[in-house]
Protein backbone atom coordinates (compact mmCIF):
# COMPACT_ATOMS: atom_id res chain seq x y z
CA UNK A 1 0.00 0.00 0.00
CA UNK A 2 2.84 2.51 0.92
CA UNK A 3 4.54 1.99 -2.75
CA UNK A 4 1.16 2.57 -4.44
CA UNK A 5 0.47 5.67 -2.20
CA UNK A 6 4.07 6.82 -3.20
CA UNK A 7 3.55 6.26 -6.79
CA UNK A 8 0.20 8.23 -7.04
CA UNK A 9 2.03 11.17 -5.44
CA UNK A 10 5.00 11.11 -8.46
CA UNK A 11 2.26 10.21 -10.98
CA UNK A 12 -1.01 12.19 -9.95
CA UNK A 13 -2.13 11.95 -13.55
CA UNK A 14 -2.17 8.48 -14.05
CA UNK A 15 -3.78 8.18 -10.65
CA UNK A 16 -6.60 10.03 -12.04
CA UNK A 17 -6.78 8.17 -15.08
CA UNK A 18 -7.09 4.78 -13.74
CA UNK A 19 -9.90 6.37 -10.99
CA UNK A 20 -11.95 7.30 -14.38
CA UNK A 21 -11.65 3.92 -15.51
CA UNK A 22 -13.17 2.97 -12.48
CA UNK A 23 -15.88 5.04 -12.59
CA UNK A 24 -16.91 3.97 -16.28
CA UNK A 25 -16.63 0.69 -17.61
CA UNK A 26 -16.62 1.48 -21.46
CA UNK A 27 -13.41 3.75 -21.11
CA UNK A 28 -11.99 0.92 -18.63
CA UNK A 29 -12.83 -1.62 -21.45
CA UNK A 30 -11.29 0.86 -24.39
CA UNK A 31 -8.20 1.49 -21.88
CA UNK A 32 -7.78 -2.38 -21.36
CA UNK A 33 -7.74 -3.21 -25.38
CA UNK A 34 -6.22 -0.22 -26.89
CA UNK A 35 -4.51 2.66 -24.79
CA UNK A 36 -3.40 4.53 -27.34
CA UNK A 37 -6.98 4.70 -28.69
CA UNK A 38 -8.68 5.69 -25.30
CA UNK A 39 -5.79 8.42 -24.26
CA UNK A 40 -6.58 9.48 -27.47
CA UNK A 41 -10.28 9.99 -26.98
CA UNK A 42 -10.49 10.61 -23.30
CA UNK A 43 -12.72 13.56 -22.30
CA UNK A 44 -11.09 13.45 -18.57
CA UNK A 45 -8.74 16.04 -19.50
CA UNK A 46 -5.55 14.24 -17.91
CA UNK A 47 -2.41 15.92 -18.93
CA UNK A 48 0.06 12.95 -19.21
CA UNK A 49 4.02 13.13 -19.81
CA UNK A 50 5.15 11.42 -22.87
CA UNK A 51 6.74 9.14 -20.11
CA UNK A 52 3.20 8.51 -19.03
CA UNK A 53 1.70 7.88 -22.11
CA UNK A 54 4.30 5.67 -22.90
CA UNK A 55 4.23 3.67 -19.62
CA UNK A 56 0.00 3.30 -20.66
CA UNK A 57 0.31 2.53 -23.72
CA UNK A 58 2.78 -0.30 -23.13
CA UNK A 59 0.72 -2.04 -20.64
CA UNK A 60 -1.06 -5.58 -21.95
CA UNK A 61 -2.56 -8.61 -21.01
CA UNK A 62 -5.07 -7.07 -18.70
CA UNK A 63 -8.33 -8.53 -17.79
CA UNK A 64 -9.89 -5.51 -15.99
CA UNK A 65 -8.54 -2.43 -14.74
CA UNK A 66 -7.58 -3.47 -11.80
CA UNK A 67 -5.30 -5.72 -13.63
CA UNK A 68 -4.37 -3.11 -15.92
CA UNK A 69 -3.62 -0.67 -12.70
CA UNK A 70 -1.63 -3.31 -11.18
CA UNK A 71 0.42 -3.83 -14.38
CA UNK A 72 0.90 -0.01 -14.66
CA UNK A 73 2.30 0.19 -11.34
CA UNK A 74 4.78 -2.61 -12.48
CA UNK A 75 6.23 -0.77 -15.74
CA UNK A 76 6.35 2.58 -13.47
CA UNK A 77 8.51 0.58 -10.56
CA UNK A 78 10.61 -0.88 -13.20
CA UNK A 79 11.22 2.46 -14.92
CA UNK A 80 12.19 4.14 -11.85
CA UNK A 81 14.83 1.55 -11.10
Amino acid sequence: MIAHYKTARRHPELERLICAAVSNQGFAKQLISAPAVALERSTYGCRLTPTEWELVTSVSGATDIYDFAARLHACIQRAER
